[in-house]
């Protein structure tokens, strides 16, 4: 009777494996299908998609020093690929949106129809929208990161934020109109106003830069500010991230001064204006905030998100949720000038994201373009589309041999035991149940650290954890210690790594230490040695000892992860 058991079993894993391949079920949203998927592999899509002239174009990054190198795609609406173009001196942090510029002309000359593109490696790039051939290229200044903010089309010039300043370039010819130091920065924007451009740095300075190149600027002391200032009526709207809370507050650009709005939660997102409304977020709260007079917080939804955020089907709001599990928050303003949560999209996807999705309508036809750290585009489209055979396809061919292979092996094990001959039976069942776990490890070990962490009583908080010793920038972030015989060496101020492998090949890379891995089949990844430095080495994630390898151990956007041998 159990060996009847046992071959039932079987029958219902692999059931279970082949539903892991194939969606029964059309994914939808708000009426629109799920026409096509494209995986990027080791890559994930770091900003938000751009639809122009029938055209997807789509930016990714890299996250590791083993993953692959970062790229701009062109995609027809319909999923073929028409070009790609790759940077394989990324520095794993391409976080500068996808800028379209329409031809013209002016005191520069004229100019086609281009995009541009703003490396991490400090490339700025000029590119042909149809082939992706590169019209003009100039090099920014490199430290650390290069460029990382959005870039600002004005007139016939191109206002860049580089890595310490703000520069500018003739559209037409790329050349250098000035080239000017403010603060250091990190994913900061331009804004125009008036006859100014005005951007922030880390250290919380606002800078004001003429056409002309005279600079002025003012710390307001209220925290980093990481996105192009918004403009909201005769003043700009800033929110600066704080070491565990931010700040939004309105500025006065003629002299600097200064409203505090509200206080919100840590790592903004950026702000985005619908009508006279202001969609702020952070990693407590969705905000609403009405600037149709004097701005003021009218309304918040719990919510996680701290990258871009959408504007959707006419008057909805979407935005990726930053967390392990994911998915998409998506959300309107009801007749009260509240916030409604519609609907929390999920796809099989899911995992953390900072990236906003796209909608376009041309020709009655609606799109929607999502992605995340998974590096998974997938493309809705209010008309059914043939999926094209070729790029867009998910299906796994390897999956299907294996499965066809352990299909056979319950054939085998199921007419054994009809035959009575039950131990024979039994081994083919033991092969299988093997072959399934080992194929289920990487999800099952993955899924196990995130369970326990959320149980382990010897987990630390990062403040408990923290050294007055490193650098205030530091806090809220994801940081790394290596600790030797004769030294303890500690990289930090890295974010959006989801492993503690991508966290630590990221802190040694920085180090510039060597590492030597070990895989044991789908046991997972285990370091050999840093800097050639041999023995047990061991990692604790926020204080608690790892139990799975580092491969597959999940970490959170402030953890602390500890290397050293016992």
């Amino acid at each position: 009777m159990r060996y009847g058991a046992y071959f039932l079993l079987t029958l219902v894993l692999l059931s279970g494996l082949s539903n892991v391949s194939a969606q029964t079920e059309p994914l939808e949203i708000q009426g629109l299908e799920l026409d096509w998927e494209y995986d990027f592999q080791a890559t994930y899509i770091s900003t938000k998609p751009l639809i122009v002239n029938e055209t997807l174009f789509i930016r990714t990054s890299t996250s590791t020093p083993n993953t692959d190198a970062a790229g701009v795609y062109a995609f027809d609406l319909d999923g073929k690929l028409m070009w790609s173009k790759l940077n394989f001196n990324s520095t794993f942090h391409d976080m500068s949106p996808i800028t379209y510029v329409e031809h013209g002309e002016g005191d520069c000359g004229a100019w086609p129809e281009m995009i541009m593109v703003g490396w991490s490696d400090g490339v700025l790039e000029a590119l042909d929208p149809q082939t992706g051939d590169t019209y003009w290229s100039q090099k920014t200044e490199v430290v650390t990161w290069g460029i990382t903010g959005s870039l600002l089309i004005d007139s016939d010039q191109l206002i860049v934020p580089t890595r310490k300043g703000v520069a500018n370039y003739c559209l037409s010819t790329g050349s250098n109109i000035f080239d000017i130091e403010t603060g250091l920065s990190w994913r900061n924007g331009v804004t125009k106003f008036g006859n100014q451009y005005f951007l922030g740095d880390e250290q919380g300075t606002l800078w004001s830069v003429s056409k002309e190149g005279n600079i002025t600027s003012k710390s307001l002391g209220i925290g980093k500010i990481r996105h192009a200032p918004l403009v909201v009526g005769d003043k700009l709207l800033v929110h600066a991230q704080g070491l565990t809370e931010s700040t939004i507050a309105l500025v006065t650009p003629s002299d600097f001064s200064f409203e505090v709005v509200s206080k919100a939660g840590p790592s903004p997102g950026v702000p985005i204006i619908l009508n006279d409304f202001i969609i702020t977020t952070d990693s407590y709260n969705l905000g609403l905030l009405d600037c149709s007079s004097t701005c003021q917080l009218i309304d918040q939804h719990p919510f996680t998100s701290n990258g871009e955020s959408s504007l959707v089907f006419e008057d909805m709001i979407m935005l990726p949720r930053n967390t392990v599990e994911g998915g998409w928050g998506l959300f309107s303003i009801n007749n009260s000038s509240d916030l409604s949560l519609v609907e929390l999209f999920s796809t099989q996807y899911d995992w953390y994201g900072t990236a906003g999705p796209v909608f376009h309508s041309v020709d009655g036809r609606q799109i929607l373009a999502i992605g995340n750290d998974n590096g998974i585009l997938q493309v809705f489209s209010s008309i059914t589309i043939e999926v094209p055979e070729q790029d867009a396809t998910k299906t796994s061919y390897v999956s299907q041999i294996i499965t066809l292979i352990l299909f056979i092996l319950v054939v085998i094990s199921g007419v054994q035991f009809l035959t009575e001959n039950y131990r024979s039976s039994l081994k083919y069942f033991l092969i299988i149940l093997v072959t399934l776990f080992t194929l289920g490890f990487g999800d099952i070990s993955s899924s196990w650290s995130s369970y326990i962490s959320q149980f382990n009583d010897e987990t630390q908080s990062p403040e408990s954890l923290w050294d007055e010793n490193w650098p205030e920038e530091w806090m809220g972030t994801q940081i790394v210690i290596f600790e030797f015989d004769n030294q303890t060496l500690v990289s930090g101020g890295h974010l959006n790594h989801s492993t503690a492998l991508e966290l630590t090949y990221k802190g040694a890379d920085s180090l510039e230490l060597s590492v030597e891995e070990k895989s044991y089949l789908s046991l997972g990844k285990y370091i050999e040695s840093f800097n050639d430095e041999r023995g047990d080495w061991i990692f604790l994630v926020d204080g608690s000892e790892a139990i799975v390898s580092f491969e597959y151990a999940q970490i959170n956007s402030d953890s602390i992860v500890h290397w050293k041998i016992i």
